[in-house]
């Protein structure tokens, strides 16, 4: 899969002149190439050198041909994130200044081609546009990353929960993201979060739940799990526990590893 918000390509290597991409395997990179013309590459290379200048260092695959490799360990759709949240900025603002490079952000045709043809992306808009009755939508790439990111994670522990022996598993029950029973029949709710942090999804989330599961005057959940695709730190483990021993809020954590699509130990 191969992502760009600017047009105008490499013909040569028949792909764009900056890029996001996955491979088949679940790695990602960011991709420049710049092999069909010699008076675009200077400005391909200080696209590359504003990029190394965050600390992602690129690797020369061909001449005028670079790529940044995350982690084989990320989730692809929070490396799309991390790009558009942090890259894509300063490499708007650079093409913006140097529109003699012949890389402009992408129009309207590149996007209706493109980026609305996104999975997920017409639903995403209809759930925006019943939320606000009135007015234009104005949709942030990162705001859709997100929501794609929540459904994915929603979808994969829904399967995960159903095989693995938890019963009346339901998704977005009275606005409860997950809720299902466990093997010995305990009510639980999970929030799943898509922030960049443990702790800062504990914050999100503690609300949330303590409404969903008390307001106005009730009890409908013996325990409380929120979710993310992060691993906690100590830190996180401790706040969490202090909580369940000073304030009795039967809270938890657990990471769901998005590529063995598997819910981990709780804490």
């Amino acid at each position: 899969m191969v992502l760009t918000f600017w047009d105008n390509a490499d013909s040569k290597e028949f792909i764009y002149n900056i890029n996001w991409s996955c491979d088949s395997d679940g790695v990602s990179s960011i991709e420049l190439s710049c092999r069909d013309n010699a008076e675009r590459v200077p400005y391909v290379v200080a696209v590359k050198e504003l990029i190394e200048a965050q600390g992602k260092v690129f690797k020369e695959t061909k001449p005028n041909r670079w790529r940044y490799f995350y982690p084989a360990d990320r989730y692809y759709l929070d490396t799309l994130q991390d790009f558009i949240l942090n890259e894509k900025p300063i490499i708007d603002k650079y093409l913006n200044s140097h529109v003699e490079s012949g890389i402009p952000l992408a129009d309207k045709e590149l996007d209706d081609k493109y980026v609305k043809a996104l999975p997920g992306y017409k639903g995403y808009i209809e759930t925006i546009q019943k939320a606000k009755k009135t007015g234009a939508v104005k949709v942030k790439a990162s705001d859709y990353i997100m929501t794609f990111q929540h459904n994915e994670l929603s979808n994969a522990m829904v399967n995960y929960l159903k095989k693995n022996g938890y019963q009346n598993v339901k998704a977005e029950d009275d606005y409860v993201d997950i809720s299902c029973n466990d093997s010995s029949g305990k009510k639980i709710f999970f929030e799943l979060k898509t922030a960049k942090t443990v702790k800062a999804a504990i914050r999100e989330a503690m609300g949330q739940l303590l409404e969903y599961n008390h307001y106005p005057n009730n009890n409908k959940a013996d325990k409380l799990i929120i979710v993310t695709a992060h691993e906690p730190e100590k830190e996180d483990m401790q706040y969490l526990l202090g909580l369940r021993t000073i304030y009795h809020i039967p809270v938890y954590y657990q990471q769901f590893d998005m590529n063995k699509k598997q819910l981990l130990a709780e804490c």
